[in-house]
């Protein structure tokens, strides 16, 4: 049995490299197997994943080597129901896992961790800059999404909602994948410090 580290990710339009900064003092003082950063293309001003985006920092600022990038999820609940595939997908049976979210959304992660990853998963939060918007709107995503979490026929209701919102396609586009080495589907890539490293000139 393994222990899994599972990171959302948040806006590409925010402050991801400081988010990931925080998150990666977190993680270091974790004995975790297998670290998975999850968060889609969420911007229409990037081609990038927030999972592609924040695995760059990881590597930038020295931290982990590998991690799993799950670049799919459109909401907090995606990030959990994606992550815990993949995570059975390479680990097999997973003895723990540990959720690394902000402290504004960690009401709402807490709730959804408990749903989708069970009572022995534990959450973790770090402090990082919300627009007001995001931080008013809060308590309607917690319930909306706690919903659709116990409610599954709700969720592609909620994906097509989502990206419609956010002007995005969901997925990034094929043409602006950076060349990663990958061992399943795109959204599956397992990433290596070197992977990062070779495609890192590829601008946002």
């Amino acid at each position: 049995m393994r222990s899994v580290g599972i990171v959302c990710g948040y806006d590409l339009n925010d402050d991801l490299p400081g988010y990931v900064s925080s998150v990666a003092q977190l993680v270091a003082r974790e004995n975790l197997d297998i670290l998975i950063l999850t968060g889609g293309r969420t911007s229409p001003r990037s081609n990038h994943s927030e999972a592609w985006v924040m695995a760059r920092h990881f590597r930038e600022i020295g931290s982990r080597s590998d991690f799993v990038l799950e670049e799919h999820a459109m909401t907090t609940l995606e990030n959990l129901i994606f992550a815990r595939g993949l995570a059975e997908h390479h680990a097999g049976v997973v003895s723990r896992y540990v959720v690394f979210c902000d402290r504004v959304h960690r009401r709402k992660v807490v709730t959804l961790t408990r749903l989708i990853l069970g009572k022995q998963a534990s959450v973790q939060s770090v402090d990082r800059r919300v627009a007001i918007g995001v931080r008013l709107f809060e308590p309607v995503s917690h319930l909306v999404e706690a919903v659709v979490a116990v409610v599954p026929r709700l969720r592609k209701f909620l994906r097509s909602t989502v990206i419609l919102l956010k002007g995005v396609s969901g997925k990034p586009p094929e043409s602006a994948m950076p060349p990663l080495a990958s061992d399943d589907q795109p959204q599956h890539r397992r990433v290596s410090r070197m992977s990062i490293a070779a495609s890192s000139s590829v601008r946002l």
